[in-house]
Parts: structure tokens; sequence; C-alpha cells
């Protein structure tokens, strides 16, 4: 767990701002293993993806970068499946791009393609 806690990438330089344009304020919702819950100021749930901050994810781990009840500043990087927000918290041109646990590359989300 320490190796991945090294890896979050949580640089302001690289993450998004209060203010910035394309943005909105969410509220954690939920830990969950692979990321988080957010509810967004039109009532809707998103999805905040470990990934999104250089990490495979683990509640343990995500419990201490965030914690529920906190806001942050998000965009909507895509739409999922079942019509869910995707949620990022990186610039656009700072998502990283790793390969998760199981081969899959995440590439670049800088358009809204469907996960």
């Amino acid at each position: 767990m320490e190796e991945e806690a090294r890896r979050v990438d949580l640089d302001p330089a690289k993450c998004l701002k209060k203010g910035d344009p394309g943005t909105v304020q969410g509220i954690i919702k939920d830990v969950i293993p692979v990321g988080y819950w957010v509810t967004l100021p039109n009532g809707k749930d998103g999805y905040l993806p470990a990934t999104d901050l250089g990490i495979t994810g683990g509640v343990v781990l995500l419990e201490r970068l965030m914690k529920v009840g906190q806001e942050i500043t998000v965009r909507v990087d895509s739409i999922g499946g079942g019509g869910r927000e995707i949620l990022s918290m990186k610039r656009p041109e700072c998502v990283p791009v790793i390969n998760d646990r199981f081969g899959f590359a995440n590439l670049s989300r800088n358009s809204t393609r469907k996960v």
C-alpha cells in the first residue's frame, strides 16, 4: 500500500481548481475500492475513478486521501455505461496513462468516449 501511496498524483498544478472553466463542485458521497462516488450540483452521482489519481485503488488508501463529505472540484470527463458521469480532478493535459492490474490501458480521456 505504501508503494501505491507514493504514486498518488495530487499535484496542485495538475488538479482542477474551483472556478476553472467546465468544472463543478462535488461532494464525496462514498468511497469504494476503485474510486469515489461524488454528488454533483445537479443531484446526480458521478464516479471519480482511482486511476484519475494515478493509482488502482483500495479503500484504505482512498479513505486516507479524501473523506466522505469533502468538497472537490471536478469536471465531467465522459459518460459511462448506464449514463453515469465519469469525473476527473485533473486538468485534461495531466490525466495519467497507466495500466491497471487487468492489463487495460487507461487511455487519454480528453474526449467523451464511452466507457
